[in-house]
């Protein structure tokens, strides 16, 4: 009932004063004030005059649009034009970035600072994955724009974790999803995971601008804009769903922050924080674990929330964070072990065959079936698989 009420006075004021306003010739403008703690409808008068104070959650992109928003000065230039050269992406509306940039230093800023907070606990090992997938060191902060780096996240689509997996594409790239575990929600393997779904979308649509919009809604949402060659995300934006045509200005706008995140009133705190990874032989309650290696366990669940019902799984890996260098634990565990090295993965393009690429590679067909769990005889255009390497 109070928000009711608060709306009724909200729309009930405003127009009454913009009225007012109108009759004396002045303009009225939305003020943020620096420390975020109001919001405010100005009156640009001769004192200016602050009318009608608003809570945060009524104020909309569009009424901090336009000449409101502060211009790029030139570190912000110079980045945007480094980026778009490391990353190969045009960048020709600036206009796109800097809307967002403000929201997420004002309005969206304590969303922001809690998920540069819970990223940093994972973003070493995501750029230490990256690197050796050969990916754009900047894509390790796309689980700002898509869950918060919350490894519990869950849209009402059914994507889950920091990552944002949808089930099928999740096992399509190698997560294991039942009752009692759901990879998606592993740091690392979701990681493994989404830097072989990204290394694909790039090599399927040969730009990175493309590949990141094609993460957030699927290859065949962007490839059915691009048959043209020449395409770019920019030339396709308002074809695309509302939510994919924000993605890549809002993966520049969090770039700047994280470049500079004293300037826009953020930090990124330094974890210490050293991470072991251990299969399991048989399955064991994470309290157990936690006891056993002297881990907090609110920690330990937080960097294990695959694990759906507090046990870790027989077969299955996991994460032991510790800000000692592994003093108290077992001999056989070892810092987390990346890209396995005896595989490549191979990109599925129109004319390979079992036979073409046994030749190429100096394998036996019948290796790479079973290493790829192929039934039959074909491959299909597109797909990723393993190689081992001879």
């Amino acid at each position: 009932m109070r928000k009711r009420c608060r709306y009724f006075l909200l729309f009930a004021v405003v127009p009454t004063f913009l009225i007012s306003c109108a009759t004396k010739k002045s303009d009225v403008a939305v003020f943020v004030d620096q420390n975020k703690k109001e919001v405010a409808l100005l009156l640009k008068d001769d004192p200016p005059k602050k009318i009608a104070p608003l809570p945060l959650f009524d104020i909309t992109i569009a009424k901090l649009e336009g000449k409101k928003i502060p211009d790029f000065d030139k570190q912000e230039e110079e980045f945007l034009k480094e980026e778009s050269i490391r990353i190969g992406i045009r960048i020709p509306k600036k206009r796109e970035i800097k809307k967002y940039l403000f929201q997420y230093s004002t309005t969206n800023k304590g969303f922001i600072q809690k998920s540069l907070e819970r990223g940093s606990y994972f973003i070493p090992m995501v750029k230490k994955i990256f690197k050796e997938y050969g990916l754009p060191e900047e894509l390790v902060y796309l689980p700002i724009i898509e869950s918060g780096y919350n490894p519990y996240a869950t849209s009402r689509s059914g994507a889950a974790g920091i990552w944002q997996f949808m089930p099928e594409t999740g096992r399509r790239f190698g997560l294991k999803i039942n009752s009692y575990i759901d990879e998606r929600r592993d740091p690392y393997k979701s990681t493994v995971a989404a830097a072989k779904y990204l290394k694909y979308l790039y090599q399927y649509l040969g730009k990175w601008d493309l590949a990141i919009a094609a993460y957030n809604c699927g290859e065949g949402c962007i490839k059915a804009q691009t048959k043209n060659s020449s395409k770019t995300f920019w030339s396709i934006k308002n074809k695309l769903p509302k939510q994919t045509k924000e993605y890549v200005p809002r993966f520049f706008a969090v770039s700047l922050i994280v470049r500079n995140p004293a300037k826009y009133g953020f930090y990124i705190p330094k974890q210490n924080i050293y991470v072991a990874r251990k299969r399991l032989k048989r399955n064991v309650s994470l309290k157990d674990i936690s006891l056993k290696y002297d881990i907090n366990l609110n920690i330990l669940k937080f960097y294990n929330a695959h694990f759906l019902k507090n046990k870790a799984v027989r077969g299955a890996g996991v994460n032991l964070p510790s800000k000692s260098k592994f003093a108290k634990f077992d001999y056989q565990i070892q810092k987390v072990k990346y890209t396995p090295k005896k595989y490549k993965h191979y990109l599925v393009k129109r004319g390979d065959t079992l036979y073409k690429l046994s030749k190429k590679f100096n394998v036996p067909i019948e290796k790479i079936k079973k290493i790829n769990k192929i039934k039959g005889d074909t491959i299909s255009v597109g797909t990723i698989i393993k190689i081992p390497n001879s």
